[in-house]
């Protein structure tokens, strides 16, 4: 009893200054239920704490703590919030108006009811001078406006799969960084003078579709910007150029992603970069165009060849052609290649460059590769893709047809197996003997895989080495293609095999085994998940049926004890958070 008071006594004569260095060390949640109301001192000390709050991908249990007993005494504390729009808690929990001290807001996958409800508070934090708002997929207006004032604002992500239309007198003096989809390239121009006069970093998505309405005057003075980044461009090279290109003198950095055989012409961009832009320090381009616009190797050394003068090569530029026979498109490309994902053939793939001395595929996280059978060898460079992590294998082999005896071999001499921390599995046929990677993927935490997939590698979840390796490993599992509820024995097993997961994805194929199969989870895994979700595959008009579930799991869930858990109907998709 002595040494433990001696050892409380100890901590509590620390200064200040050193409890506030160790807090930084530990999760707020665990900061706040240990210390707050523990005495005085600690109540002051933790109230004077600039909070950064988390609450992406936690329980049910966390954010209930957060809800009901942090945020109620620290929410003018918190100077940073990420969040997703679950569960309607942007709207009937989290109460946005009382973070008054907040600097920084994120959220994701926001629908479009949330996204009206939160914009008219964005111009009442104002210390905030980051905002990034990631709008859901879901959202179906054709425009959004957007007219809130936010006078500290430095950096701004709103990326909105939608046209987007600012209006208002208000001015964004301080904003230097600026993320924006979909707006109209007449516009871009005068919407840089009038709105964001100090803007320095620009990604945008352009949109070129009929403007019925004449938002900003015309102006055709130059603009300060320093750095552009176009995605997904199918406008016009010559609209880009007129519109855009000529009126930023300041440029150092530009990157475009674009899709036209207009884009791939080594002398046009030759003739715009030395006209336009005296300070140009980097240029980075990825172009995307039909396989038919340069269908022989002749016609594609020509292209590459216009990127091959002395003013290319002396500013140290680089490009290269990528293809393969599993896609109907050509990719032309700066080297190193600055996408972080892309596609290719495992044995099929055919590259042609500026330069022999250069790793392409350093910045490759996210690799797409298609398994064919072939009869060449491997044209890829031995570990050209060394720091991927998220790996899909794609099958293209039909059912019955021998696969290649070295396959795993050849894949391992492209890709670092122990970098890995993510695998999906997408097609029907794999061998058999697949899961022999889980071997040498020792940072693997996410996988995906067909229902029919994961019995045939794991033997029904029978074989105890591939076991021992997905329990010690995954965290996140999907599961696609269920279609047989009544294979009992894996179900029984699933839990067992997957004690540690956090996150469990499902994709049925009939929505009546809905029942059978919640039951199932329910009953093993509730204890062990952080989130659930069910959809349905290609079964767009089951809205009756969806209802009639939900009508009958929320009496489920109150008859077993589980009405603390949060569950919602998107569409075809059912999310669960335990």
């Amino acid at each position: 009893m002595f040494t433990n008071q001696t050892s409380i006594s100890k901590f509590d004569i620390l200064p200040n200054e050193i409890l506030l260095e160790i807090f930084e060390y530990l999760p707020t949640v665990n900061i706040f239920e240990i210390f707050f109301y523990l005495n005085p001192r600690y109540n002051r000390l933790l109230l004077s704490i600039r909070l950064r709050i988390d609450l992406l991908n936690i329980s049910k249990q966390v954010f209930d703590y957060y809800n009901y007993s942090l945020f109620p005494i620290a929410s003018q504390c918190i100077i940073s919030l990420r969040c997703e729009d679950v569960f309607d808690r942007l709207i009937h929990h989290i109460h946005l108006s009382n973070f008054i001290s907040l600097e920084y807001l994120t959220i994701t996958n926001i629908k479009k009811s949330t996204l009206q409800y939160i914009i008219p508070y964005l111009n009442k934090f104002t210390n905030l001078i980051y905002l990034n708002l990631q709008i859901s997929t879901g959202l179906i207006n054709n425009e959004l406006y957007f007219e809130e004032s936010m006078p500290s604002i430095e950096k701004c992500i709103l990326n909105f799969n939608k046209r987007i239309i600012i209006e208002g007198n208000q001015c964004y003096s301080n904003l230097k960084y600026l993320t924006i989809n979909q707006y109209h390239i007449n516009d871009l121009l005068s919407f840089l003078h009038i709105y964001t006069p100090q803007l320095r970093h620009l990604t945008i998505t352009l949109n070129d579709e009929y403007n019925s309405k004449q938002l900003l005057p015309k102006i055709e003075n130059k603009h300060s910007l320093e750095s552009l980044i176009i995605k997904e461009c199918h406008i016009p090279f010559s609209r880009i150029e007129q519109l855009i290109l000529i009126s930023l003198p300041y440029l150092k950095r530009l990157h475009i992603n674009a899709i036209g055989i207009d884009y791939a012409d080594g002398r046009q961009w030759q003739r715009v970069l030395s006209t336009y832009f005296p300070c140009l320090i980097k240029f980075k381009l990825y172009i995307t165009f039909p396989e038919e616009d340069a269908s022989t190797p002749i016609l594609r050394t020509q292209l590459l060849k216009t990127f091959e003068t002395i003013y290319f090569l002396s500013h140290n530029w680089y490009f290269a052609f990528l293809h393969h026979p599993s896609s109907s498109n050509i990719d032309l490309f700066s080297l190193p290649l600055f996408n972080n994902k892309i596609h290719a053939n495992l044995y099929d793939t055919y590259i042609e460059k500026t330069i022999n001395d250069i790793n392409i595929f350093e910045n490759i996280n996210e690799l797409s590769l298609f398994l064919t059978n072939s009869n060449e060898y491997l044209k890829l460079s031995k570990s050209c893709f060394s720091n991927v992590k998220n790996l899909k294998l794609i099958s293209r082999f039909q059912f019955n047809e021998r696969q290649p005896r070295t396959l795993f071999v050849d894949i391992s001499n492209l890709i670092i197996f122990s970098k890995l921390e993510s695998i999906e599995f997408i097609g029907n046929y794999f061998p058999s003997t697949s899961f022999i990677l889980l071997d040498y993927t020792t940072k693997l935490q996410s996988l995906s895989i067909s229902f029919l997939n994961l019995i045939q590698m794991t033997k029904t979840l029978t074989d105890q080495h591939i076991c021992q390796q997905l329990t010690k490993l995954i965290k996140h599992l999907k599961i696609t293609s269920i279609n047989d509820v009544s294979n009992f024995a894996m179900f029984e097993r699933l839990p067992l095999v997957f004690c540690h997961l956090e996150s469990l994805s499902l994709s049925l194929i009939n929505p009546k085994d809905l029942y059978t199969l919640i039951v199932l989870i329910l009953q093993k895994m509730a204890p062990i998940l952080k989130t659930l979700n069910l959809s349905i595959e290609g079964h767009i008009h089951e809205v009756i049926i969806l209802k009639e579930f939900m009508s009958w799991l929320i009496s489920y869930l109150y008859s077993h004890d589980l009405e603390k858990v949060d569950v919602k109907q998107t569409d075809d998709q059912i999310y669960f958070c335990f």
